[in-house]
């Protein structure tokens, strides 16, 4: 059971009273309410005195249950030396691995399983406990809760990395623990790649599961859609296979339904019979936006006559100043293609365009990751229409102004980032099984434009003054693109804030689908109750 007190503000009274006006309570937790009004000293004193009782059982109750899963644990003699508990090295160590400081989270202890058994023995114990319980695998979601938990466990996948080429079948046998960088290292020397991410630091448990946007989303659909296989411990330990005759239903819950489900422990992948790729990034004078933003807008309208090419835009502050640039990618590895003539016909400053390896060239996409930060990333989608590009980019100027002003020497970056969502690549979802994106309705109509805001502060204090202005910069682009009748109304989950609901945007037909995978393959619910980290599944 866990408190909180609220205690009202003081009005103007002469006297004081405490009444207790509300005692909620649940299997977790109860909420106390109190009022000042008119009574004596004593009757406050009383009532002060019920309340430390209450927070002394509370914490009694809260650090009880800790010892109970945290020890449960560790009695496991497989387990033993893979808890990690706080105060000690590991435990510290892991917590600098996040990316953002928002979601490193200082849980009662965290587990590192190394094979699927032991995910099966962390499964057990969590079920059999009731321990809350929070799981990562690359941790680069950006917000709080996003990959771990604090009143809780943290069941942390990083032991679990490996890639394993299955030349037979072509396929890639991917841990979840692993990143996108080492995937494409461990595929290089076959060359063959992966569906995977853009930067080398995205793990590869929540971006698969999430969906996965890659530079191959035109030619083969999301990185989900590419899923042959998932090996899945359910809450009860048990180990399974989803796929296209076993357990197909979990299959497809799990490509898009991120954890919601059971703990994936291996991903089996198609691979893309090429490990070359050609792009980079170009740099314009910002004085070239609008022309910029054109291209952009009439290359997605025909991208389908050139499917390798892919393009995206995006408008950034840096700390320093305003910088307007694109990134552009061909995955048949063709150099300056006729696609983006347009495009290359723009004067740029300078630009990174090169051909080569997926393997060299994603770490160079990457570029520096500070890691400790506080991040917050935020998404929508609209019609492919400039409007809002336009819209956005007047608002980047506005909201740059009122962060330097609400926090003076704040160093702070904020990117906004367009890129496309085509009927093309939803097509590739239906030759391989489906998902649970829901965006063949959304994409019916034409192609759409998803977009990104990233923020990313220096301080706790100064996100303070920073992240409300966010929110306010996020409320202006939905309710500018609800006005003009041009919002998706959907939401990706891998860019989405702790505040979005991803899962409630991907269609009734999918939302079931979902639904009814949980009950069955984990009718107690102990991920829907348990489960602190993620986006669950709508009620």
């Amino acid at each position: 059971m866990c408190l909180y007190f609220h205690y009202s503000p003081l009005f103007k009274c002469s006297t004081f009273c405490l009444n207790l006006l509300h005692l909620y309570r649940d299997p977790n937790q109860a909420y106390l309410s109190i009022n000042r009004c008119s009574t004596t000293p004593l009757r406050i004193m009383q009532a002060l005195t019920t309340v430390i009782l209450l927070l002394g059982a509370c914490t009694y109750a809260s650090e009880a249950r800790s010892f109970s899963c945290c020890d449960a644990l560790t009695n496991i003699p497989q387990l033993k030396n893979k808890v990690y508990m706080p105060e000690t090295t590991q435990y510290e160590q892991r917590l600098k691995t996040y990316y953002s400081a928002n979601a490193a989270l200082e849980p009662w202890c965290m587990v590192m399983p190394e094979s699927t058994q032991d995910v099966s023995r962390v499964a057990t114990v969590v079920s059999k406990h009731s321990c809350p319980f929070g799981s990562r695998s690359g941790a680069h979601s950006a917000f709080r809760g996003a990959n771990g938990v604090k009143d809780g466990i943290t069941i942390d996948f990083g032991h679990m990395n490996a890639t394993v080429y299955d030349a037979k079948h072509k396929l890639a046998k991917i841990q979840p623990g692993s990143n996108w960088g080492h995937v494409y290292e461990a595929l290089d020397p076959y060359g063959v790649a992966a569906v995977g991410g853009r930067a080398s630091v995205v793990g590869v448990g929540g971006f698969v599961t999430g969906g996965g946007y890659s530079f191959h989303t035109n030619v083969k659909g999301f990185a989900c859609d590419q899923v042959v296989n998932f090996e899945v411990v359910l809450a009860d330990g048990k180990i399974v296979n989803a796929n296209r005759k076993q357990n197909p239903d979990l299959w497809k819950a799990l490509k898009g339904g991120s954890g919601n489900v059971g703990f994936v422990t291996r991903i089996d992948q198609r691979v893309v019979s090429s490990n070359q790729l050609w792009g980079g990034f170009i740099v314009f004078d910002l004085a070239q936006r609008h022309a910029v933003f054109d291209t952009y807008i009439k290359f997605v309208e025909v991208n389908e006559e050139d499917a390798a090419s892919q393009l995206i835009v995006s408008v950034q502050y840096d700390g320093k100043q305003r910088l307007l640039l694109s990134v552009v990618s061909n995955s048949d590895a063709v150099e300056s293609p006729t696609a983006f003539s347009p495009l290359l016909s723009i004067p740029n400053t300078s630009n990174t365009l090169t051909r080569g390896k997926i393997a060299d060239l994603v770490p160079q996409f990457t570029g520096p990751t500070p890691l400790g930060l506080y991040a917050n990333w935020m998404t929508g989608m609209t019609a492919n229409d400039i409007r809002i590009m336009k819209f956005m980019d007047e608002k980047h100027e506005e909201y740059v102004g009122k962060m330097k002003a609400a926090a003076p020497g704040s160093d702070f970056s904020i990117l906004v980032q367009f890129q496309p969502v085509t009927a093309l690549m939803v097509s590739h979802a239906r030759e391989n099984g489906g998902n649970v994106l829901g965006l063949e309705d959304v994409t019916a109509d034409g192609p759409t434009l998803m977009w990104l805001i990233a923020v990313t502060v220096d301080t706790a204090e100064n996100q303070e003054k920073i992240y409300p202005l966010t929110l306010e910069y996020r409320a202006a682009v939905n309710a500018y693109a609800t006005a003009i009748g041009i919002n998706k109304n959907w939401e990706y989950l891998n860019y989405a804030l702790g505040d979005q609901n991803p899962l409630s945007h991907y269609g009734a037909r999918n939302i079931q689908t979902m639904r009814r995978a949980s009950k069955k393959y984990d009718p107690h619910g102990v991920f829907q109750r348990l489960r602190a980290s993620g986006f669950k599944i709508p009620e």
